[in-house]
């Protein structure tokens, strides 16, 4: 990364890795260089993802699909979303995603800088952590949803 008086610029592969088990999101924009902004960029190889169905209480999240093929769970199914295509989750909506193809893939994460900053702590922590890890971001597990998730 080279930083400039109010601006940086990130080559190819830079920034902190998060290597989560399920795939390993790059924080391309977080608390070091923005309060306001965050930007993840995440490889998500098949079978990986986070599939633990979730929400945040005050955080919106915006995937953008970049390569591959993405699974996101939204209103309790599973939606297909393809290399180019655009997933808004607003804050209170429980969601997860995952790769279900034999392939790799790659999506951008936008959102609030915490969004960035939950996905960096959670990569130092073993996944028995992670719960605890997403409430001390206003993140919660769902459990005890209504309606079991359609694998559809």
């Amino acid at each position: 990364m080279t930083r400039f008086e109010g601006f940086a610029l990130l080559e190819p592969g830079a920034g902190p890795v998060s290597d989560l088990g399920l795939g390993c999101p790059t924080i391309k924009v977080g608390a070091a260089l923005s309060g306001q902004v965050g930007v993840v960029e995440g490889e998500v190889p098949p079978g990986g993802g986070f599939q633990v169905p979730h929400w945040h209480e005050d955080l919106d999240e915006v995937f953008y699909v970049l390569e591959g093929e993405i699974e996101f769970l939204l209103d309790g199914s599973w939606q297909r979303a393809q290399a180019g295509t655009t997933v808004f989750v607003p804050a209170g909506m429980v969601h997860a995603f995952r790769n279900a193809t034999e392939r790799p893939a790659r999506q951008l994460v936008v959102g609030p800088a915490e969004v960035a900053e939950l996905i960096a702590e959670l990569g130092k922590h073993p996944r028995e952590r992670w719960e605890e890890v997403h409430e001390r971001h206003r993140s919660y597990y769902a459990t005890g949803q209504p309606n079991e998730i359609n694998d559809a």
